[in-house]
């Protein structure tokens, strides 16, 4: 929801829809069977892969001859709304960064902790605003365009309704956990607001396939967040201020999004309640939410445990920690997210290339995430200090112990859309359930006698029985895997990179980014970490146009 809060792995139907189309027709058992999905080349074995990387399926059978041409447009379409989409989220999340540099060095620890806190909250109680409506809303009016006006005009109406459920519930917990921030409850209901309609109006963009409009409302949300950050700072602004600086930026998305929706496209947006669709839409969305609500849940629940048994100056030096974190949990989920369509696709057709696509994925996830979380749990020291101040200097050890976090974060994202794609969407949500208990029992346990180092631990430990959990969901499906034996010499190529790297660690960061690079990609020549094949799947994404 929130750009600020660490958000949880999250599920495929909770998060923004991918732009690759998926679409099919069936009728009678004998019926012709279309399914269109732009499917990556790494889906496909060496024997199996195709130039084109569109097909028409035909009762299971490939038939490109005479729809190739429009396959490759559409697929040429759906990969230019992708980067589209990841490249402006890039250049957002930097200046969302600096937003988040900027507020920890102005306000310090205890008042950084306090807005910290409150943006927790907000996230928590923001779940009541949707209860899983927004993605009823995209998958259904993506099917039947003649039902927008229907259901954008319900949902803005009972969005409204909920948020004020949320309002309530907002105000309650504040009272009985964190009296202190009470009477901040309106500035943060002012936020849960925007945000929530920010949220649903965006989705159009997607619906529609204009990604061009959400590219800039991503980019314009964010410098006007970082210009009015400035602004508040340069006035001495105190934190609950900021509260209202991030409700602005959300404020804005929705009027653009407003302009475009009702000058561009000529569609009218009203509020209207009509009480048996309301009804049907939460029959069909709550079950969607409750995966997205426990694991929502288990990722902020440690940071209102930490202030009520510690208080806000830890919350602050463990949410300091925490923004290198945020800093990269997106990239998996936005590969995932492009990936996922495809992922459907084989699942349905052929599901024998289904543990291939499963294992590719996990490895070029591996590839990207153990560099990361080595190097940042190596210079920990150098990013603190250097990002937030001598300050901070207690952040080091909580993201140090946070760094592992990173990896098992970008590969549980693997099989979180694996299994939905496998429509085991359920066995997601029960692992789901035990880890928020294990994540509040870890929470309860080491908080009290360790402080902020506790939460950070508790947090990598969560991320850990997740993956052990996913990975033995996964092998009752689809036995066997061999993630763990095919990433191995990855992980060797790290931990030589992390060796080279810890003597120069207090080297200018720069250069230890330079040389852990070097060293990385070398070590993964040496060993031949990758195969000819998956040499040839890097290639061709940092090729791709």
């Amino acid at each position: 929801m929130l750009e600020f809060a660490r958000g949880p792995t999250r599920l495929p139907g909770r998060a923004r829809p991918s732009p690759w189309a998926h679409r099919t027709r069936t009728g009678s058992p004998r019926a012709r069977q279309t399914v269109w999905c732009a499917v990556p080349s790494f889906l496909l074995d060496g024997r199996e892969r195709r130039k084109v990387p569109f097909a028409r399926y035909t009762n299971g059978r490939p038939n490109s001859t005479r729809i190739r041409a429009v396959g490759e447009r559409l697929a040429s379409k759906t990969l230019r709304n992708s980067a589209l989409v990841v490249g402006a989220r890039a250049v957002a999340k930097l200046a969302v960064f600096a937003v988040v540099v900027l507020l920890v060095r102005h306000l310090g620890d205890e008042r950084f902790g306090r807005f910290a806190t409150m943006v927790v909250y907000v996230t928590l109680v923001g779940v009541v605003a949707d209860l899983g409506l927004q993605t009823v809303f995209i998958r259904d009016v993506s099917r039947d365009r003649g039902e927008f006006r229907r259901y954008l005009s319900n949902l803005v109406g009972t969005r409204f309704v909920l948020s004020v459920a949320a309002l309530v519930l907002l105000a309650g917990a504040l009272r009985l956990f964190t009296p202190v921030l009470f009477p901040y409850t309106i500035a943060a209901f002012v936020l849960l607001l925007t945000t929530s309609y920010s949220s649903l109006l965006r989705a159009v963009f997607y619906i529609r396939g204009r990604l061009i409009y959400e590219a800039l409302a991503i980019i314009a949300e964010a410098i006007l967040l970082l210009a009015l950050t400035l602004v508040a700072i340069s006035r001495g602004a105190t934190w609950d201020v900021f509260l209202w600086v991030y409700s602005a930026g959300y404020l804005f998305t929705c009027l653009f999004a407003i302009a475009i929706i009702r000058w561009r496209w000529k569609e009218r947006i009203e509020a209207r309640l009509d009480p048996a669709f309301v009804r049907h839409l939460l029959v069909a969305g709550v079950p969607l939410a409750l995966g997205f609500t426990i694991t929502t849940i288990y990722a902020q629940l440690d940071v209102v445990l930490l202030q009520v048994l510690k208080g806000f100056q830890m919350v602050g030096w463990y949410a300091a920690a925490n923004r290198f974190v945020d800093a990269v949990a997106w990239i998996p989920q936005s590969a995932m997210g492009a990936v996922f369509p495809a992922l459907s696709l084989v699942a349905a057709t052929e599901g024998r290339r289904l543990v291939f696509a499963y294992e590719k994925s996990f490895k070029m996830l591996a590839i990207i995430a153990l560099p990361l979380a080595v190097g940042i749990g190596v210079t920990a020291d150098s990013l603190v200090t250097l990002t937030f101040g001598h300050g901070f200097d207690q952040s080091i050890p909580a993201l140090r112990i946070l760094a592992p976090s990173i990896a098992l974060l970008f590969v549980n994202n693997a099989f979180i859309y694996t299994l939905t794609a496998i429509n085991r969407q359920v066995d997601f949500t029960r692992l789901s359930l035990a880890t928020l208990v294990v994540n509040i029992t870890l929470n309860l346990l080491l908080i009290p006698a360790y402080g902020y180092l506790g939460a950070a631990a508790a947090s990598t430990l969560t991320e850990a029985a997740l993956f052990a959990g996913g990975l033995w969901l996964l092998r009752r499906q689809l036995s066997p895997l061999r993630v763990m034996g095919s990433s191995g010499r990855v992980i060797v190529s790290a931990a030589l990179m992390g060796a080279v790297l810890y003597p120069i660690r207090s080297w200018p960061l720069v250069v230890v980014v330079i040389v852990g690079a070097a060293v990385y990609v070398a070590a993964l020549f040496a060993l031949r970490a990758l195969n000819a094949e998956e040499w040839s799947i890097v290639r061709s994404g940092l090729m791709a146009r």
